[in-house]
């Protein structure tokens, strides 16, 4: 599919690719630096437009209709942008709207991106009481310092205000300053680094206690060691709750509540009842119900409870680990990396579908989502592959094979 842009960027791509033509020699110092500068200048230019067409796509969901995915996957699966720079991106995306100040100086190119970047950290560190008064000075220290000093002022702003020791403040920049990383270095280890927050450090730790003990006399693991075993010892049992398919059953229990008309009509458009009350439309039921065990629940006119079903899966354990098997336990969303969390009708029960491994796809959360209440369809095609059509005819293909 031919990409479609507007003239303003066609000429802009047109004139990159006429400087990448353009192989003079140039002698001149002076000229060398001054098309540097031009360079750096017109790259930012670029960025600021960047982050606005990003805003507008963000807030249209045009990713999710055209590529199946939200604007940061798209950045990262798709245009293989690396994912620091992407978080940055989407970053200036969501919070330069909450800084008209900062936004304007940034589309006016006074400042860099980078600048705009560590302003936002900066006034994400303070309360909001102060932020519309610290900004414009933080603006003009970015037109005339690189923006790693930009964090440094504050404290002299703070300062200069009277604030620096007010407790509220402290309080704040610290939430802010929490986090953690965790990065792949050699042979799939990880290294985990961090700030932790005063009440999430205490959890934390007993946590690590807790779990961490001893096994015994012939338990020799340093301290470090088993304070790692024990945090996979806590992930492991989160995972059991929320995060790994179930192959023994459904992973979930849903109770759907909907009026005997409603049922003995087929549920179309109407609106069903969780049992917490919530109410949900039609298709989020269906998702919901796709894999999980059931239990009808019939009511009357008034509410009155007419009749409780038996609780019901569609697919086996068996059918549930065939599916696994056969995609090496991938999504059969293309080039989708995320975890599987739910075995899909790919030919929906209501239209005839069986509890097949024929008819039974993985996918996580959220093209789980996608297929059932965005608009997408699915399809498994002779060969084996999952045939994917957007809300505009827009298909993508994804080829899986046992891991």
């Amino acid at each position: 599919m031919p990409l479609l842009v507007s003239d303003p960027v066609a000429d802009v791509v047109a004139a990159v690719e006429k400087l990448r033509a353009d192989d003079r020699l140039i002698t001149s110092p002076g000229m060398l630096l001054g098309d540097a500068e031009m360079l750096l200048e017109a790259m930012n230019g670029i960025e600021s437009v960047l982050v606005r067409r990003m805003r507008e796509a963000a807030q249209a969901d045009a990713t999710s209709e055209i590529h199946g995915r939200g604007t940061k996957a798209w950045l990262v699966e798709d245009l293989l942008v690396a994912g620091p720079r992407a978080s940055k991106l989407m970053r200036l995306v969501r919070a330069l709207p909450l800084h008209p100040l900062t936004e304007a100086a940034y589309d006016e190119g006074a400042i860099s991106t980078d600048h705009a970047a560590a302003i936002l950290s900066a006034l994400s560190h303070l309360p909001c009481a102060i932020r519309d008064t610290v900004e414009p000075h933080l603006i003009e220290r970015a037109k005339e310092f690189p923006p790693e000093e930009i964090a440094g002022f504050v404290d002299d702003i703070l300062v200069g205000l009277g604030l620096e020791k007010d407790a509220d403040v402290r309080r704040e920049r610290r939430n802010a300053e929490r986090g953690v990383d965790v990065n792949k270095t050699m042979h799939g280890s990880r290294a985990l680094a961090g700030t932790l927050s005063p009440e999430v450090g205490e959890q934390l730790e007993r946590a690590l206690d807790i779990a961490g003990q001893r096994c015994g006399d012939e338990d020799d693991r340093t301290q470090r060691q088993r304070n790692h075993d024990a945090l996979g010892a806590i992930v492991n049992a989160f995972l059991a709750q929320n995060g790994a398919p179930s192959f023994t059953g459904a992973p979930r229990t849903v109770i759907v509540t909907i009026p005997l008309e409603t049922l003995e009509n087929e549920l179309a458009d109407a609106w069903a009842t969780m049992p917490s009350g919530a109410r949900i439309s039609a298709a989020t039921a269906r998702r919901l119900a796709c894999d999980a065990e059931k239990i009808p629940v019939v009511l009357g006119g008034r509410s009155e409870i007419l009749d409780v079903g038996q609780a019901g899966r569609d697919f086996t354990s068996a059918v549930r680990r065939a599916a696994w098997l056969r995609d090496g336990g991938r999504c059969a969303f293309p080039d989708c990396r995320n975890t599987i969390l739910e075995l899909h009708h790919i030919t929906f029960k209501r239209h005839g579908g069986t509890n097949s491994v024929d008819n039974a796809a993985w996918l996580c959360l959220y093209h789980h989502w996608l297929v059932h209440e965005a608009g997408w369809t699915l399809q498994r095609q002779i060969d084996g592959s999952y045939l994917w059509t957007s809300p505009h005819g827009r298909q993508r293909v994804r080829h899986l094979s046992t891991a």
